[in-house]
């Protein structure tokens, strides 16, 4: 076991049950909370198997669980946190407290309660782990028996631990979180809505335009989510002020892991100005994916999960709008930037697991059974969550997460400082493009700059010393965090050559031999990934697009053939019954295609050109 992975078996949540015996835990358990009785609904058997989980607790830890009820929840959940803050109290062993939350009827889509349960710590802050227990149309073992599990195996883990947690862990299993409309329906809806909208639009029939872009509101207006944003309406301000980072688990027993940088929301507006993620706890999570070597997304084209009830809070139209103006009194806006609450998910996709219409899929349906949850994602889900939990606790990070051997691509800075010292950072990365695990160090350096030629320059890096790391795609961003962090300014050396003198040896980077070329391509990538970056945060207008542009080609392709082959016109129309609604549903299939795979695809992609223009600009390492 090398350095790092003997750092990450620390970090692990537990040291007592490495993550694959925790993983064959999670799938007898999700074997389990798979099963109903006879007569039984499934929304029936998802709330017994919640009230079981109950009695479980009650029986392995009698004494230790306190079932409260709202309005009371508030003042016993502080009187306990008071007391669990005594001198003393530290050492007690844990305790819970457990409420189920009835939902009002109009916030009912499958479930009647959310059940929430919370292990007060040595601090007041919390750290929420959410999961929704409710599924749809069958037995729903990865949609979401995976997340509800796992928050039960953290839940556990907290109560037979000797010490409280040092924050206070709130892990709700939320009620109603789907709302009858898979994806793949969604995905239609919106696709038919903007092919309506855009055939009236390149007709003039406005009246048609408008009703076909009143549909795409219903399509991404899912209706679901409404247990978990019941319980974000219940905490008063002050517990909200309370909450650090929530993390929600969503369908994590098949495909590769996403971990979403903006989501759309379940609300009207939303469904056209996306939620950016949180920078700072989205960062913690890819750090966690790139140390265990964890391939990852961040872009899912539909649907929504129990996080963004989080993102929601304090971030409306009127709270950006007041951000942007300053917050004026006459906005209801009392100071400028109301705090919003870190918030983002995990989900785990392969094509077509969303959508039942296509070969293969499964959620929704009765084939999301055990059997088809497996191993790897539920053990990456694991790893990411011990790394969130063990930051997020002031856990120290990895010292130094690679080798000086292991970097492919180099950059020189000169720094400096705002005592007016100058000093030399070496940043280098570990990926080749387009490998999504790359991690960047930083190092300061002695540094020598030989002039070999005139005009062509050499840095001699000696005593290499670890000065900071990150997950950046881009170095340049790396260098400028880390500095801007240290209020220093930073200037890039220009060097056609870098020899850096480790302890084993010399490591030699050096530029390519067409540098106008490099520089032209690096461009080009750059522009193509800031492009694609542009259409994640903007996906509606990104959609709407692409609807128009498709709508155009197929209006100029019909007209341009009418007007060449007259008997093919006379044919078509004199078999419209059939041609017409061909003619619709193709398009109607092309836009689906782009909005459900392609367009996701390229923002994915992002990353891949991002990357690659950097790769460009930076010396590469030659062999010794």
């Amino acid at each position: 076991m090398d350095r790092v992975e003997a750092w990450l078996h620390q970090v692990e949540h537990t040291s007592r049950r490495p993550v694959e015996a925790r993983v064959v835990g999670l799938l007898e358990n999700i074997r389990r909370g798979s099963e109903r009785l006879e007569g039984e609904t499934w929304d029936q058997a998802n709330e017994r198997h919640a009230e079981e989980f109950i009695f479980r607790l009650r029986d392995e830890f009698p004494g230790r669980v306190i079932e409260v009820s709202r309005p009371p929840l508030q003042e016993t959940q502080q009187t306990i946190i008071r007391r669990t803050l005594a001198p003393g109290a530290q050492d007690a062993p844990p305790v819970v407290l457990v409420e189920r939350q009835k939902l009002p009827p109009m916030a009912r889509r499958t479930t009647n309660y959310n059940f929430i349960f919370t292990v007060p710590g040595e601090r007041p802050e919390r750290l929420i782990l959410v999961a929704h227990y409710d599924t749809w149309r069958g037995p729903g073992a990865d949609d979401n028996t995976t997340g509800e599990e796992i928050t039960k195996q953290y839940l556990l883990d907290d109560l037979r631990s000797a010490r409280r947690p040092k924050l206070t862990h709130t892990y709700i299993l939320a009620g109603s979180e789907e709302c009858g409309l898979i994806g793949f329906t969604s995905q239609v809806l919106l696709a038919l809505g903007l092919a309506v909208a855009n055939m009236a639009l390149t007709k003039g029939l406005l009246a048609i335009t408008a009703l076909g872009i009143a549909m795409v509101p219903l399509a991404k207006f899912r209706f679901g989510v409404s247990g978990s944003r019941e319980y974000v309406r219940s905490q008063t301000s002050d517990e909200l002020a309370t909450i650090l980072s929530v993390v929600s688990v969503d369908s994590v027993g098949e495909g590769k892991m996403y971990i979403p940088e903006s989501s759309l929301g379940a609300d009207f507006v939303r469904a056209f100005i996306p939620f950016e993620g949180y920078e700072g706890l989205n960062d913690i999570l890819e750090e966690a994916a790139h140390l265990n070597g964890i391939r990852f997304n961040s872009f899912i084209a539909g649907g929504t999960t129990d996080h963004v009830s989080f993102l929601e809070v304090n971030s409306g139209l009127r709270d950006h709008l007041g951000d942007w103006l300053g917050c004026p009194r006459w906005l209801g806006c009392h100071k400028r930037g109301k705090r919003k609450i870190p918030a983002s998910a995990l989900v785990a996709l392969n094509p077509g697991k969303a959508s039942p219409l296509v070969f293969g899929g499964k959620i929704h349906t009765p084939a999301d059974t055990p059997d088809r949850c497996y191993p790897g994602p539920l053990s990456e889900a694991l790893r990411i969550l011990d790394y969130w939990f063990h930051l997020m606790h002031g856990g120290e990070r990895c010292h130094e997460p690679r080798e000086l051997d292991d970097y492919h691509y180099a950059r020189l800075y000169r720094i400096h400082t705002k005592h007016g010292a100058e000093e030399h950072w070496l940043a280098m990365k570990d990926a080749v493009e387009p490998n999504r695990r790359n991690i960047n160090g930083i190092y300061r350096v002695k540094a020598e700059i030989v002039e070999d030629a005139p005009g062509v320059f050499r840095a001699i890096c000696r005593d290499p010393q670890i000065a900071g790391w990150g997950v950046e795609t881009e170095l340049e961003h790396e260098v400028g965090d880390h500095a801007n962090s240290l209020n220093a300014q930073v200037e890039r050396v220009a060097v056609r050559r870098i020899e850096v003198h480790g302890p084993n040896g010399v490591i030699r980077f050096q530029g390519r031999g067409y540098p106008l070329s490099d520089r032209l391509r690096a461009a080009g990538q750059k522009a193509f990934g800031e492009f694609e970056r542009f259409m994640g945060s903007n996906t509606f207008l990104t959609f709407f697009a692409a609807a128009f542009l498709i709508a155009k080609i197929v209006d100029f392709g019909m007209t341009a053939v009418f007007t060449r082959w007259m008997d093919f016109a006379q044919w078509f129309f004199n078999w419209f019954i059939v041609t017409l609604p061909a003619t619709v549903a193709l398009q109607l299939w092309i836009v689906l295609w782009l909005i459900g795979t392609k367009i996701p695809t390229m923002i994915d992609n992002a990353y891949k050109h991002l990357n690659k223009a950097d790769n460009l600009r930076s010396l590469r390492r030659v062999k010794s």
